[in-house]
């Protein structure tokens, strides 16, 4: 029996897959609409939220704007299947290096075709979504949609050696992942780093181990 491709049982279904957009600014607020796979499922009448609808539980308490930003551009080959952070696997890339206590801006640019959730051990980012800085969101995961570029801001203070990475494991296995190095500076030696174990507990536990 011949297949039946008569499609008139859809014709409720809405095929507008483009990728409309809220209008443009230029501020870091990471509020455009995504449109196709990121409400796929969404009932009719109802809406998906969006990034720019988190809030903080907690007010803020570091709201300094950034002392400087830090690109982290997401991209891969199908063809080799490979998944890179600024170009590199993480066998051929350089850590990120930031002072203990900097105020930085994380900039994740992805030039894939792939959604890439990027997360970051040891610490929360907050997420630039258009709120006041006092109420913006903690993330330690942060969606990048393909094309797309999410901003979020980080206080580094927690010493160590973080991994970003991925965490779709599969990229990450296949080369989405770096270090994200906190370390306290050497006062006669600007390029000399001093880098600390992470804080543990007086149970003998890293209180962000599981982040």
């Amino acid at each position: 029996k011949d297949m039946n491709h008569d499609m008139s049982s859809m014709k409720d279904m809405n095929h507008d897959m483009s990728m409309n957009t809220a209008p443009k600014n230029s501020s870091n607020t990471n509020d455009d609409t995504v449109f196709g796979w990121a409400n796929a499922s969404t009932p009719v009448g109802k809406k998906a939220l969006q990034y720019s609808d988190l809030q903080a539980l907690d007010q803020q308490q570091d709201t300094r704007a950034p002392e400087r930003e830090i690109e982290v551009r997401l991209g891969g080959n199908m063809e080799r299947y490979i998944w890179t952070i600024n170009g590199k696997k993480f066998n051929e890339t350089e850590p990120l290096e930031v002072k203990y206590g900097e105020r930085i801006r994380l900039k994740f640019i992805n030039d894939s075709m792939m959604a890439h959730p990027m997360h970051l051990h040891g610490m929360f980012m907050q997420l630039e979504n258009g709120q006041d800085p006092s109420n913006i969101p903690n993330k330690h995961t942060v969606i990048v949609p393909p094309g797309k570029t999410i901003t979020t801001l980080l206080t580094a203070d927690e010493l160590g050696e973080w991994a970003i990475h991925c965490h779709l494991l599969y990229h990450m296995s296949a080369g989405m992942m770096n270090k994200l190095i906190v370390a306290q500076v050497d006062k006669d030696s600007v390029s000399k780093n001093i880098v600390a174990q992470p804080p543990i507990s007086e149970k003998g536990v890293n209180p962000h181990a599981n982040h």
